[in-house]
């Protein structure tokens, strides 16, 4: 969250600052999971040299590090019918440390790395082919570098496996509502939409994969603005905010079942910026470059 504001929330569904290694966005993590029961367990840890927020800058300087965990439990299953054919809850938790600027807010010495700190939950339907997901997130710092804000996100994204072949598009749309708060650090909740695709492709013979997110956020209404007053000198508003495009490889560690499903990720990411109020966050820049490696544990 610029010194105001934070992806991925829950970062299953809000996909949309850095990279999604389980598709939200979520803004959360590998699904890889070994037990056939009806609650899941996944853990992690992603490494970059920059962090943005759906094209907001957070930290460009230092060690960045983002640890998160999520549970999923599945209330229905029916997945060998048509239909609705599964119900899922989630709660998980993001973290962002930094060793950088924003890493030494005006916390107790302990605390200074510790940027961000978000708490999520939501629910999601499938029915047939399609996800369909609600998400609620409470984007806070606890270095104190910005104030708490509390997000609604809605969500869909579509499972168009064997459809084209080897390859997946995997389309997907996002709309989020801020109830409080802003991303931006203006004075407005703002709302904010994404859409994108994500073409997957197995590699390897076909142990990992390679996939290639496209993603395009925009400002359905003040979500990227500065909260001068229009006409002010200084006001800054914008209603596209980035063009992202990466490529990311996805593979398993071969390690026994028993020790859960591991995950090692890594890629890069390109970010085409316009608008005067998403430049200015990033410091004139047009185009920003993203690099992380992430490691995830299912249980």
């Amino acid at each position: 969250m610029m010194a105001s504001a934070r992806t991925c929330g829950a970062r299953r569904l809000c996909a949309a600052g850095v990279f999604v290694l389980a598709g939200a966005l979520a803004p959360g993590a590998s699904q890889a999971q070994v037990n056939d029961g009806r609650i899941a367990l996944t853990t992690g840890i992603d490494f970059t040299h920059a962090y943005l927020f759906r094209g907001i800058k957070q930290e460009r300087q230092g060690v960045i590090a983002q640890p998160y965990g999520q549970i999923d439990v599945n209330l229905y299953d029916n997945s060998a019918g048509q239909g609705l054919t599964a119900v899922n809850l989630t709660v998980g938790q993001w973290n962002s440390l930094h060793s950088g600027p924003t890493g030494s807010g005006g916390a107790p010495h302990r605390l200074r790395p510790w940027y961000e700190s978000d708490f999520y939950t939501g629910a999601t339907l499938s029915i047939d082919n399609w996800d369909a997901g609600v998400t609620y997130t409470a984007y806070t710092s606890p270095n104190h570098l910005f104030g708490t804000t509390q997000e609604v996100a809605f969500s869909v994204q579509m499972d168009d496996t064997g459809v084209l072949g080897d390859l997946a598009l995997h389309p997907r749309a996002l709309l989020a509502i801020e109830m409080d708060g802003g991303a931006d650090g203006g004075a407005s909740e703002g709302t904010y939409l994404e859409i994108g695709v994500e073409p997957e492709l197995g590699i390897v013979a076909d142990v990992a994969t390679l996939s290639i997110p496209l993603t395009l956020g925009f400002s359905l209404s003040d979500y990227y603005e500065n909260g001068v007053p229009e006409g002010a000198p200084g006001h800054l508003r914008d209603g596209f905010g980035f063009l992202a495009i990466g490529v990311t490889a996805a593979a398993p560690v071969p390690i026994p079942e028993s020790y859960g499903a591991w995950e090692i990720t890594g890629g890069v990411q390109f970010l085409a910026l316009a608008g005067g109020y998403v430049e200015a966050v990033n410091d004139g820049d047009q185009l920003q470059v993203v690099g992380t490696f992430g490691i995830s544990i299912g249980y």
